[in-house]
């Protein structure tokens, strides 16, 4: 597939770059050879990032970093057919931590001569990554940019749940930020995966450098793959890697802006739970307007929760994703969270989304907004005693080529980010029955803390969504507490037979 003589990329109009670049991961996909799906991406990825630093170097870009001699992609690809072009790629990885320390220790382990990768196919995924539309003067960069956004957004799905760890669907990010709005400031997420919060912010700030990046990720290669893509798009950020649970590396910050995806219902399927016992009991995140919280201990989406706003400025607001569930669940720990947000006024804006908007899960998921700018000021308006619920349940269409992922469209995102613009900045929106309305804490109260849009909207249908992972436990808990009562009347029946056949 080529472009018009002249053209870019960059400048290519409707599907044209989005063609390319899944012609270029079809490619990629058949020199995966015998390597395991999950773990093809720690191949191809550093590829991507190193045909990157060649290229700011060969355009002239204003800090590129000097690539050592052995690293750079035109010696790579002099020797590409040779017999060790395994061993030169670790060589160079090794190289440019060598050359950079400061930002690239830990990034680019040694992996590719250890490796049963098929040495052909090593050489065609370099000759891949070399086509000449990368080459363009203006856009091959931004294209290597999309690409490997693509490319670990592929790699999720092919994975399902596992993937889901490190990639949200591009869509719910888009909705997240067009929603937040975040100009300048710190913009933190605490569970950060591969980055994608932080790039689509960058994207929507329009690269003005008025916002700086702060986030955490537990698992080393998703901590990674979020400092390459950050890398990529020519991002600065403070990253650490840790769990965040037990181990919060950034324990004084406090951020105008949070975006997250944490983990839907962690701890809800082992016998260990999330870790709940490993917080102390002075743990300053558990305070909601002055009160300790419970934990609940098989389920860490309370914490999370308590985390964001714990992190949380005066006049910041976080936007994050949560299990369906939490909307209404009444187990120990959550309930109580749940009550003491809305009680304390920090309940903003709740979103229901439709089902399949994520790979790995068939369940509908929602958008919680916190906000500590409830009083007014600072351009936006006096919002206490009020909460906007958004039903948006029938928004999203399939993704063209597949049968069980959806996506929201442009006009859909900003259908529901105009409503919460309005809330948050003018006016109290008008109500729009089955689809966003206002309600009073007093309502919420009524309801029983229970934050479910359709029951505020005024929803023909109201789901109150239970997740696997929650009904799981609950069926098991209930099906031991009936085969314990059915024990029990087995040995009263015995025993009342015995003392009949006495009588007797």
């Amino acid at each position: 597939m080529g472009l018009k003589k002249g053209q870019t990329p960059s400048a290519s109009k409707g599907t044209g770059v989005m063609d390319l670049v899944k012609e270029l991961w079809q490619a990629a996909v058949t020199l995966r050879g015998s390597i395991e799906p999950a773990e093809y991406k720690r191949f191809v990825l550093p590829l991507i990032f190193l045909r990157f630093l060649s290229l700011r170097i060969e355009h002239h870009r204003p800090g590129a970093l000097p690539v050592p001699r052995k690293a750079r992609w035109s010696e790579l690809l002099a020797h590409a057919g040779d017999d060790d072009i395994k061993a030169r790629l670790d060589d160079a990885l090794e190289a440019l931590e060598k050359a950079y320390p400061d930002r690239l220790r830990g990034l680019l382990p040694r992996l590719y001569a250890a490796s049963n990768m098929d040495r052909h196919n090593v050489t065609r995924l370099l000759h891949l990554f070399s086509r000449d539309v990368f080459t363009q003067e203006h856009g091959g960069e931004d294209l290597l940019g999309r690409v490997y956004e693509y490319f670990i957004g592929e790699f999720a799905s092919s994975e399902g749940k596992r993937g889901g760890e490190y990639f949200t669907p591009a869509s719910i990010v888009r909705l997240l930020v067009a929603m937040l709005e975040p100009r300048r400031g710190v913009v933190y997420d605490p569970c950060c995966g591969s980055g994608g919060m932080f790039v689509q912010t960058d994207l929507f700030a329009k690269h003005s450098r008025q916002l700086s990046f702060f986030g955490q990720e537990s698992k080393e290669f998703t901590y990674r793959l979020c400092r390459m893509n950050l890398f990529i798009h020519g991002l600065e950020g403070d990253i650490r890697l840790g769990n965040t649970y037990s181990d919060d590396r950034h324990p004084k910050l406090k951020a105008d802006y949070i975006l997250s995806n944490p983990p839907f219902n962690d701890g809800s399927k082992g016998r260990e739970g999330w870790g709940a016992n490993q917080l102390s009991e002075d743990e300053p995140r558990r305070v909601i307007a002055g009160k300790k919280m419970p934990l609940s201990p098989r389920n860490a989406n309370p914490m999370w929760m308590m985390h964001f706003l714990y992190h949380l400025k005066d006049g910041g607001t976080a936007g994050f994703v949560m299990a369906a569930g939490e909307l209404s669940n009444n187990q120990t720990g959550r309930l109580e969270v749940r009550t003491a947000l809305v009680e304390a006024d920090f309940v903003d804006c709740v979103v229901q989304l439709s089902t399949q908007l994520f790979a790995n899960t068939q369940i509908p998921c929602t958008l919680w907004f916190l906000s500590k700018s409830r009083t007014g000021g600072k351009a936006s308006r006096r919002r206490l005693g009020e909460i906007l619920f958004i039903d948006g349940r029938s928004l999203g269409a399939l993704i063209p080529g597949s049968r069980r992922q959806k996506q929201l469209s442009d006009e859909e995102v900003e259908r529901i980010a105009s409503v919460y613009r309005e809330f948050r900045l003018t006016a109290r929106p008008q109500e729009v029955p089955g689809f966003a309305r206002v309600a009073s804490l007093q309502e919420v109260r009524d309801q029983g803390y229970a934050l479910t849009p359709g029951r505020y909207v005024e929803a023909a249908d109201v789901e109150e969504a239970e997740d696997f992972e929650e009904r799981l436990p609950r069926l098991t808990a209930q099906l031991e507490q009936q085969l314990a009562r059915a024990q029990e009347l087995d040995e009263r029946l015995r025993t009342l037979v015995k003392e009949l056949s006495r009588g007797q």
